[in-house]
């Protein structure tokens, strides 16, 4: 396998004509990546020729390409003209096949790109250019990810703005806006490896996405969504957000296994911030910060990955981003691949890469894919030890540090903070409240009930015969019994605004319930009796005896407490398994 890449250039016609002298006449596989510069609208006429040339000197390779910025070209990134690379696949078994979502013959319905997959033999990757908007984006890749978890998928979304809209093309057909290319890769000796390197470093507390709608962010921890970056960094709502908000990006937590870094784009009147692509609601995000060593201490860690798979040649897709983010040193991760390797690609607004079962939309990371055929490539001998070295860490980002051990430290212990008030007021067989919590929510809670003249009523009932139960069957089974039982009851009040529900002790248990009427009350008690007798789940019946009753006038609450022990032991004298009421 080999790589050849060049720009657009009074040469260009004769360096394309020289590669084929060498290879075009051979039956070797060849796919042309084409990359454009976004920003300069008549470099389109230049790539017209360009894919003239392309289709006369080769006609049977296969052509793909974007508008992009950043190219790599012999190892560095170059923004001033179309690059155009050529590899060239020697072994014969290896083949490539392009697709399109826009040709007068070709679909990526889902379905019907999943059924090619699977009839396609010895698939090695799914490469994706992609100028599409981001929900069609994410519906092709929850059937992409059906495909077998060996097959790699990775790819790039074309560069834009609003005065330039991105594309994508394949072969000879009409440029695509708001369109897909897939380049299938497959063959019995051809070799694959797939890595993404993201390096920022998060800083702060996690915060709770609680209103969003698409790439649209309302509200985090039911604020404002700016306040996140108005109140910790005194970042203004102007014409330099982007820059300034660049350098802080979102790490996004979708669960365990999904995470991905997302960055703003703009601030709406309304402080909505308008992000790179989709966040989930429900989602959790931290402010993440670029600490130049930290990013490449991980670079280094993928690229002695890369290293030790032996690739011929090394496709990288990096954040235009990332590319800001290092401010004219754009060059100095890519470089530590290239310097030994052979490498192509640019930098994309959106690296896709399938991590852990799930193809993922990245912001802020480089996407490599290293390639070879054959069983072992060339040895690269460099240990790249010394990356670090080349990064100065600035004071700022030494406090950046400083601020995020703490934080780290501080969340820490509020999770041992949490966890001890948790264990204090819960009871540590069944998970409802304790004793001590439940009183003083009856305390608190008919203060406060007296001040808006709110009802207040409490249920209390005791499991019948239990000592006979716990006798006959053991306390094992005695105490699945009460956890069945607080499961049961708690998922039933937790429905029930103005409920309060907890262990009184034993096998004793309280409900407070305030603002709710009698005849409610009565009911809610009526279906406690019938739900435990129905739903505990044990050889023998198991009953509860209860006891209603309400909180009068100028009395205390430990009158009342005291008349529902009274009424619960009322329901025992009287045959159990009943609800004794006082009202």
């Amino acid at each position: 396998m080999k790589l050849f890449e060049t720009a657009f250039d009074d040469n260009f016609n004769q360096t394309i004509h020289d590669w084929a002298s060498e290879f075009g006449s051979s039956s070797h596989s060849v796919l042309f990546h084409v990359y454009v510069p976004f920003n300069k609208p008549q470099e389109l006429e230049n790539l017209k020729f360009v894919r003239k040339v392309l289709k006369e000197e080769f006609p049977n390779a296969q052509v793909v390409g974007c508008s992009a910025t950043g190219m790599i070209l012999n190892g560095k990134v170059q923004n001033d003209a179309i690059t155009v690379s050529a590899m060239i696949f020697e072994d014969d078994t290896t083949t490539v096949i392009v697709r399109t979502s826009y040709g007068k013959n070709e679909s990526l319905d889902p379905q019907k790109l999943l059924a090619f997959v699977k009839s396609f033999p010895d698939l090695k990757g799914i490469e994706a250019f992609t100028a599409a908007p981001y929900q069609p984006l994410l519906d092709t890749g929850s059937v992409i990810d059906t495909i077998p978890e060996n097959i790699e998928i990775f790819g790039a979304v074309a560069v834009g703005d609003d005065n330039n809209p991105s594309f994508v093309f394949a072969d000879d057909q009409e440029l695509g806006y708001g369109r897909t290319v897939l380049v299938f890769y497959a063959g019995k000796s051809l070799h694959l490896l797939t890595n993404r390197m993201f390096g920022w470093n998060p800083i702060g507390y996690p915060l709770l996405v609680t209103k969003a709608d698409g790439c649209v962010v309302y509200e985090l921890d039911n604020k404002p969504a700016y306040d996140v970056y108005h109140h910790y960094l005194h970042i203004k709502k102007d014409k330099n957000f982007f820059y300034d908000a660049l350098e802080f990006p979102w790490e996004v937590k979708v669960n365990e296994n999904t995470y991905y870094l997302r960055h703003a784009k703009s601030v709406n009147p309304d402080g909505s911030i308008v992000m790179s692509s989709n966040i989930p609601q429900g989602s959790t995000i931290r402010l993440t910060y670029g600490d130049p060593r930290r990013i490449m201490k991980h670079t280094k860690q993928i690229i002695s990955e890369i290293f030790e798979f032996e690739p011929q040649v090394v496709n990288i897709f990096n954040c235009f981003g990332r590319m800001l983010f290092w401010n004219g040193r754009e060059n100095i991760e890519i470089q530590e691949i290239s310097d030994h390797l052979q490498t192509t690609g640019f930098s994309a607004l959106g690296e896709i890469l399938r991590y852990k079962g799930n193809t993922l939309l990245n912001n802020l990371s480089i996407v490599t894919i290293a390639m070879r055929e054959g069983e072992h490539g060339s040895h690269v001998a460099v240990d790249p030890t010394d990356i670090e070295d080349k990064t100065n860490i600035p004071i700022t980002a030494r406090l950046a540090i400083f601020i995020n051990t703490i934080t780290e430290e501080l969340m820490q212990k509020n999770e041992q903070l949490n966890e001890m008030l948790y264990k204090a007021s819960h009871d540590a067989l069944t998970g409802i409240l304790n004793r001590g919590a439940i009183e003083r929510a009856i305390y608190e809670k008919c203060d406060q009930c007296e001040e808006f003249k709110l009802s207040r009523h409490l249920i209390m009932f005791d499991v019948d015969d239990f000592k006979q139960i716990n006798d006959t069957f053991g306390h094992t089974v005695g105490d699945k019994i009460l956890i069945s039982i607080a499961t049961i009851v708690d998922d039933y009040i937790s429905t029930i605004p103005g409920a309060v529900f907890g262990r009184w002790g034993g096998e004793e248990f309280m409900i407070f319930i305030y603002g709710q009427s009698d005849a409610l009350t009565k009911e809610i008690a009526d279906n406690i009796l019938s739900r435990i007798k129905n739903e505990v789940l044990h050889e023998r019946e198991v009953t509860v005896s209860i006891g209603v009753t309400k909180h009068y006038p100028l009395e205390s609450v430990m009158q009342t407490l005291t008349r529902a022990d009274e009424l619960l032991y009322s329901s025992k004298a009287n045959g159990k398994a009943r609800v004794t009421c006082d009202f």
